[in-house]
């Protein structure tokens, strides 16, 4: 019997793709949970890696890829987008068949990410009532701290978990369950719980010491703390060392401050170790803390995937929004990083559009200013996230009432857009994707 099953639920959406995704506090919270002596399992209902899923999703560089998706009805208020919905993920009696293999255990730990993924959040628990009606479910995560008054409205007899902090939820999952007092396997977070290990997620620090409006890294992770550097390192070199992981995706939102002391130190002790390694950047890294030094470091380091957040060549809104990045500063860091080595594919830099206000002129000016300088732009939508500043002008303005579901959050819906015209938001799209080819 396990002590804990930790779960990473179905994703339901219009779209979705695995860009290095995997639930880092879920797994990190595991392998906490190993060194006191627990026995845990993972359900990962993503897993594209299944062998009854016939085909297989299709994969990518780098570990990236597909999902298997099942096309479901929209939900009824949503009928009006032109995209399909689904539900990324194995199918339901694949999730019930592995469940019941693993038998029920003490307790289970469900996590969530997006506000408006909770659809698959509530289908999980609904399943594990079914199945196993006694065993008490801890729910966690992104959803669970940013919308507390939806979560206990609509779902009975589930512990909620409204932190970020470790300490805390490992205080209050383990207060009445005991331990099996098993050795742990090793000191980190549990990937080795993955079917297969094709990238591994890692921070080097928490939180975030900017505060941009559009953004809730302060309301999750209050404080901006950074890992021990040696920590870091060993955690790299294990994976690598024995399972063989060669692609490592960055989960932090602050990763160049305090470079020289902290990402710099690093990436000089891997360099030491002589291992074939390869770095990504899904989490945009600030532009201002790009230097001539910096970016060779991070070239000789291995990193494949560089992404600058630019969002916006408006400055105007720039300076309402964040403040942290000026067009010239993009063009100078452009510069330093093509000098060192980096080509227009590896060089990203976010826009972020559907914005409060945003007039699509903007976001086309934005994009053929990134092309210019020899960067590849990569869309963002904007959803709206409750708690952050700019929530409350997005309240104003959206056409869905976003306080009433979070479905109403959703980026692909461009809630913020009075009227969308649906064409000409395809043909944005198409045009960044030809800038970037």
């Amino acid at each position: 019997m396990f002590d804990f099953i930790l779960i990473n639920p179905w994703i339901y959406d219009f779209a979705a793709y695995d860009l290095w995704a995997r639930p880092l506090g879920l797994l990190s919270l595991g392998g906490k949970l190993r060194l006191l002596g627990y026995r845990i399992a993972f359900l990962d209902c993503l897993d594209p890696f299944h062998p009854a899923l016939k085909p297989p999703p299709k994969r990518k560089a780098f570990g990236t890829g597909h999902y298997y998706r099942m096309r479901l009805p929209k939900p009824h208020f949503l009928e009006d987008i032109p995209r399909h919905f689904a539900r990324y993920g194995l199918p339901w009696s694949l999730v019930a068949e592995e469940l019941r293999r693993l038998g029920p255990p003490k307790a289970f730990l469900v996590t969530s990410l997006m506000t408006y993924w909770y659809p698959g959040v509530f289908e999980i628990i609904r399943l594990l009532r079914l199945l196993y009606p006694k065993t008490p479910v801890f729910l966690g995560g992104i959803y669970a701290i940013l919308c507390q008054e939806h979560a206990r409205t609509n779902l009975e007899g589930v512990f909620l978990v409204t932190t970020a902090d470790e300490a805390e939820i490992l205080k209050t999952i383990t207060h009445e369950i005991a331990p099996s007092g098993v050795r742990p396997p090793h000191p980190f977070p549990a990937f080795d719980l993955q079917r297969r290990l094709p990238y591994v997620v890692i921070a080097t620090s928490f939180g975030c010491p900017f505060s941009c409006k559009y953004c809730a890294s302060k309301i999750l992770q209050p404080r901006f703390r950074k890992r021990p550097v040696e920590e870091v390192v060993a955690e790299i070199l294990f994976w690598y060392r024995h399972f063989g992981v060669r692609d490592f995706a960055f989960y932090d939102d602050a990763l160049l401050v305090d470079f020289e002391h902290h990402l710099g130190r690093i990436l000089e002790k891997i360099l030491e170790a002589n291992v074939p390694i390869r770095f990504h950047t899904p989490n945009a890294v600030h532009v201002r803390l790009i230097t001539k030094e910096r970016a060779v470091l991070l070239r000789r380091a291995g990193f494949k995937t560089l992404r600058l957040g630019f969002e916006t060549v408006n400055l105007s809104r720039h300076q309402r929004l964040d403040g942290k990045v000026e067009p010239e500063e993009l063009k100078e860091a452009v510069a330093l990083l093509k000098e060192a080595g980096f080509g227009q594919k590896e060089i990203g830099v976010y826009l972020l559009w559907g914005l409060p206000g945003q007039e699509l002129a903007e976001v086309e000016a934005s994009i053929r200013f990134v092309a210019e300088l020899g960067a590849s732009p990569y869309l963002a939508e904007y959803s709206p996230i409750p708690g952050t500043p700019l929530f409350e002008e997005a309240k104003r303005v959206a056409r869905y009432p976003l306080e009433e579901d979070p479905l109403f959050h959703n980026n692909t819906i461009f809630p913020c857009l009075k009227k969308p015209d649906w064409q000409r938001l395809e043909d944005i799209k198409q045009m960044a994707r030809r800038l970037r080819a």
